[in-house]
């Protein structure tokens, strides 16, 4: 499932390449992507304008257009913005595909169908109706460390409750907990306001290097843990010990059992 990385990675490419330029026709190709509106109404908020900007909160992103919508995008389990040079074929699950008037595209893909768009002229109050938290990259130290101590599940389960935070997974959870020597299982409430303000501090520096890689696994830094994901015998990238892969919160975790003390 695309993480805070993966769609802060889709906002790169969409400031590189698709603003400024105007939408010449709208393709939708499953109208079950959109929501809270019907295709006419799409392709009018869309047709003749052009993106000003790209703005993200947690794993969602907000495109304003110049006609004053926003275009908004959840991801789901799948979704992809890609960029398609003049010419180009549309690529595989393609569910929205944006024109240019210069030439070249823009497409949603989306394999499994679980991702969307839709419009909203107010991303204020679209994010206090989807019972969001702060985004994880804009807070202060000392609010991560209130939201998250507050809780009183495990450590990891409280990274990726998206009322609390919002932007981590299953992934990222795992990687911003291993890079600071923290097993994910251990209760959030316990944890020092020190400690939380050193996993503040590994998420501000962890996420960001992720996302100018484009959460690609084959570019991210030998550091890393997440590229052992997978891998019929994970090891940590640290010390080489075997990872242990328990279940947390129904979902897989990945931890080094030497290098994440439990605190």
């Amino acid at each position: 499932m695309p993480e805070l990385p993966d769609v802060e990675a889709n906002a790169i490419e969409l400031r590189a390449h698709a603003l400024d330029r105007e939408i010449a026709r709208v393709a939708l190709h499953d109208p079950q992507r959109l929501r809270g509106s019907n295709p006419a109404d799409l392709e009018a908020a869309l047709t003749g304008y052009a993106f000003e900007a790209v703005a993200r909160h947690g794993k969602m992103l907000f495109v304003k257009v110049s006609c004053g919508w926003h275009l908004v995008v959840h991801f789901g389990m799948t979704g992809h913005l890609t960029r398609l040079d003049d010419g180009a074929r549309e690529p595989a699950h393609c569910r929205l595909h944006l024109l240019f008037r210069d030439g070249g595209g823009l497409a949603f893909t989306d394999q499994r169908r679980l991702g969307w768009v839709e419009l909203t002229d107010d991303p204020a109050h679209y994010l206090r109706s989807q019972d969001l938290g702060p985004d994880v990259l804009a807070l202060e130290a000392e609010t991560f460390a209130r939201r998250i101590g507050g809780k009183r599940g495990q450590l990891k389960t409280a990274l990726m409750d998206q009322s609390v935070v919002a932007g981590l997974g299953n992934v990222w959870a795992d990687e911003v907990l291993f890079q600071t020597g923290l097993r994910p299982d251990v209760k959030a409430h316990e944890q020092k306001p020190e400690v939380l303000r050193t996993l503040h501090a590994t998420i501000r520096k962890v996420l960001p290097v992720a996302a100018e890689h484009g959460a690609d696994l084959a570019r991210l830094p030998a550091s890393f843990l997440t590229p052992q994901r997978g891998q019929e015998h994970p090891t940590c990238p640290n010390c080489g010990h075997a990872l242990e892969t328990p279940k947390i919160a129904g979902r897989t975790a990945y931890l080094c059992p030497v290098c994440q003390a439990s605190r």
